[in-house]
């Protein structure tokens, strides 16, 4: 699973991603230790021929790097990769609250953002009964800054979702941050992507915690999203990853739902090994390692 392969940008001194030089490195290494699987081997997997041997690519977000950085050089080693888009950027909706979250932690440092938030934050906006879980599982395998971890927690998790966008946009105006324009794939590179090979997935509407949604909401985010992907580009499988990933993101009624609108597979962020008995068992909620977890992998 990878997000951010990009270039270091001076105007965010705090990023953390995944430098390409690095990428290429890492590509490097999986080719000598396992190599990649083939993408009729995959579909015959899923299909119910043996599992295959190697690695499988999977990007999330639909960022613009992905387009300029991590495609063209997937393309020009010949391999393909995953990628999941969030959609309500392509529906006119602007730039999602979780992106808007990781530009100010990149743009600025962890402990002054956490300690503007808490100024702002009463208790009534906390309702969520599931925070003592969500603060024991939530962000254990990335390294952030000092203050980085709490703030994204408190905003993902924590706060009611219908007071998220505009507390995001008070920290913003605070600290007189504007946010880019041009943060995603275009839709014409969507297009392009996927006529050269690559697979382009639902990572839903607006990137929530799923477990946190009803189950009408949830089938909104679901079929609105995959409704947008086909409108933008014919799909070649229907899959979709959950957002932010772990057993605690999604519940019973997100995998029901993808049973339901007959999903081809899903991912979750889970460190193991796919397993053949996955394909019946885990079908919806795949297990996939972050990058991170490898060589070359660790963000800068």
């Amino acid at each position: 699973m990878y997000h951010y392969v990009r270039e270091h940008d001076p105007q965010l001194p705090h990023f953390r991603y995944l430098d390409k030089r690095n990428f290429e490195r890492q590509l490097d290494w999986f080719a000598a230790n396992g190599g990649f699987v083939d993408f009729d081997a995959w579909c015959g997997f899923l299909a119910g021929d043996a599992m295959p041997a190697g690695f499988i690519l999977t990007f999330d977000d639909a960022m613009r790097c992905h387009r300029d950085f991590a495609f063209e050089i997937l393309r020009a080693r010949g391999l393909w990769g995953i990628f999941y888009v969030p959609t309500q950027p392509y529906a006119g909706g602007g730039l999602l609250d979780v992106h808007k979250i990781h530009l100010l932690t990149g743009a600025f440092d962890g402990r002054a953002l956490y300690g503007f938030l808490k100024s702002i934050i009463t208790p009534e906006m906390v309702p969520f009964a599931k925070r003592e879980e969500f603060d024991r599982l939530t962000y254990v395998t990335q390294e952030n800054y000092e203050g980085v971890s709490e703030f994204k927690r408190v905003l993902n998790y924590f706060v009611d979702e219908a007071l998220k966008s505009q507390l995001i946009d008070a920290v913003a105006q605070h600290f007189d941050y504007r946010f880019p324009d041009d943060f995603y794939i275009a839709p014409g590179a969507i297009r392009e992507m996927a006529d050269r090979g690559m697979i382009m997935g639902s990572h839903s509407v607006s990137h929530p915690v799923m477990s946190k949604l009803d189950r009408e909401a949830q089938k909104a985010e679901l079929e609105q999203s995959f409704a947008c992907l086909d409108a933008m580009t014919a799909l070649r499988q229907k899959t979709y990853c959950h957002p932010y990933g772990g057993f605690h993101s999604f519940n019973d009624d997100t995998v029901d739902l993808l049973d339901g609108l007959e999903v081809d597979y899903a991912f979750n962020v889970e460190s193991r090994d796919i397993e053949p008995a996955d394909i019946v068992r885990s079908r919806q909620f795949l297990p996939r390692y972050d990058c991170n977890e490898f060589p070359h992998g660790k963000a800068s």
